[in-house]
């Protein structure tokens, strides 16, 4: 049976560098800090994803931030464009589940007040150390993207988000019309995905 393991927002370049740490032009946003957990200084991160497994298995995740220069902004601005965020990486001492957030222990956060200054910033995760997902499931991230033909090889557009419909995901498929197609990401529709060749080959119409 088909069936999503993870959602993500989607890629991100890193326009930040450093000669101690390489940002990877992989990143995926998985989630978002928000209030300090306990004395020791742990961030509380509230996952953008049906499963939080890759945070959990994570070591290392990149946390966003603004330019020290436009810290001011940072107050200013709901959701500042990707191209305007620098990315630090942290090692992830520990963590674990916690109701429907994860909590985690970051290198160098030791107090309360310090993890305090890390909320409302995103969490990212190189796509390259997501876990292979199991057969027959896959990331949504993946999905996005990938080209869908029907059956009789009419290409009907490409998957620009995927939305979790509670019952199963639905694909947003951008095609000629002007309204996106939204097509359940179920075994009765879906007959095959390949995400290596961003193809996803769906028994569906125009029409429909």
């Amino acid at each position: 049976m088909l069936r999503s393991r993870t959602f993500a927002f989607g890629f991100v370049v890193c326009p930040f560098l450093d000669t101690e740490h390489e940002c990877t032009d992989d990143l995926v946003e998985l989630g978002r800090i928000g209030e300090p957990y306990g004395l020791k200084g742990w961030v509380n991160v509230l996952p953008s994803s049906e499963e939080p497994d890759v945070l959990l298995k994570s070591k290392q995740w990149w946390v966003s931030r603004l330019p020290a220069s436009e810290g001011a902004a940072v107050r200013r601005t709901a959701q500042p464009k990707f191209e305007d965020l620098v990315f630090e990486p942290f090692r992830v001492l520990q963590s674990k589940p916690h109701s429907s957030r994860i909590v985690a222990h970051l290198e160098g956060i030791e107090q309360p007040e310090l993890a305090a200054q890390f909320k409302g910033r995103r969490v990212y995760v190189s796509r390259a150390r997501f876990p292979a997902p199991a057969e027959g499931e896959y990331y949504w991230v993946d999905l996005v993207g990938c080209q869908v033909s029907n059956l009789e090889g009419k290409v009907l557009g490409a998957v620009t988000q995927v939305v979790d419909h509670g019952a199963h995901p639905i694909l947003s498929v951008k095609g000629e019309a002007e309204q996106d197609m939204l097509i359940p990401f179920v075994a009765a529709y879906i007959v095959n995905v390949d995400t290596q060749a961003k193809q996803i080959q769906a028994d569906w119409q125009e029409d429909y």
